[in-house]
């Protein structure tokens, strides 16, 4: 996530403040302070300036030039969505692939390894896919990416009918999973899987 990978730079890169990173960016501080706090995303081109500001290598400048018309997607981790070291892996995909499947922004699209196998075979565990953070309503049905309490996982999600208060049913494929009945308020929904990477 953008505030996890940033709070890790300035934690390994002590000499660096908020000040200097906002002035290199033509930012006002508080622009760092809510990228710090999670309530704003880093921007294409921010991106490839804090690379810059922290000493990491950059793509190169014919490279950089035609970043606008690409989409930079973030890692989301099983563990933890908020804690732990942030991954620096993120995906760059052309723009216009994006915009042919979806209207979301690409910086509201999130990465996302299985690390259960309850959803073979249609989603194997290893696999990586694409969360839409936009779509948390199970209306239609489809597999999302749920916290239910004590994890992070990939299951199906739907509306009980005529329930209420709204109540949602969590089903797996796997045998050893038992259908949950929840109350739309007692579980997290971050967001609908949109596609995967699948190796041929």
């Amino acid at each position: 996530m953008d505030a996890q990978w940033l709070q890790f730079q300035f934690k390994i890169n002590p000499d660096k403040n908020k000040a200097d990173l906002a002035r290199a960016l033509n930012l006002d501080p508080p622009a760092i302070s809510k990228i710090l706090n999670g309530t704003r995303q880093i921007k294409a081109h921010e991106y490839m300036s804090m690379r810059s500001f922290f000493g990491l290598p950059n793509e190169n400048d014919s490279t950089s030039s035609r970043i606008q018309n690409r989409s930079i997607l973030q890692p989301l981790h099983a563990h933890s969505l908020n804690e732990g070291a942030p991954s620096d892996a993120q995906w760059i995909i052309p723009a216009d692939i994006l915009n042919q499947r979806t209207q979301t922004p690409s910086e509201k699209i999130r990465i996302f390894k299985i690390e259960d196998a309850a959803m073979e075979p249609e989603f194997l565990r290893g696999e990586h896919i694409l969360i839409d953070t936009l779509d948390k309503t199970p209306s239609p049905p489809g597999a999302f990416l749920i916290f239910d309490g004590f994890g992070y996982m990939i299951r199906n999600c739907e509306y009980v009918a005529r329930s209420s208060p709204p109540q949602i049913q969590i089903t797996a494929h796997g045998k050893k999973f038992q259908p949950q009945t929840l109350s739309a308020s007692d579980l997290e929904i971050i967001g609908r899987a949109m596609a995967k990477l699948q190796w041929l």
